[in-house]
């Protein structure tokens, strides 16, 4: 419960750097709600899909990618599933083998 917390807290505060930088500013989120997250994360993936087609790089904040990776962390969490307690696992038993 406390990693969600904390996923949430760094999710909050990234999200408010990416908001501060880009040029259309986005609705404040609800952290606890998954759906609100997968669309979220639709509209970021569909900036950056448009700013690259249209060779406007310039315009995707550089927060963009902690943005999408904290999000995908939060979301996997509120579906009860710890990526990085996995990770330490398995990296725990690749290190004993």
């Amino acid at each position: 419960m406390e990693r969600l917390k904390e996923a949430q807290a760094s999710l909050i505060a990234t999200y408010s750097l990416y908001n501060a930088a880009s040029e259309k500013k986005l609705p404040a989120i609800d952290v606890d709600d998954n759906d609100t997250l997968k669309a979220l994360l639709e509209v970021i993936q569909n900036r950056e899909a448009i700013a690259y087609v249209q060779k406007v790089k310039k315009t995707i904040p550089t927060e963009v990618t902690e943005l999408k990776r904290l999000l995908a962390d939060v979301m996997l969490l509120l579906d009860g599933v710890d990526i990085k307690a996995i990770k330490a696992k398995n990296k725990l038993a690749t290190n004993i083998d």
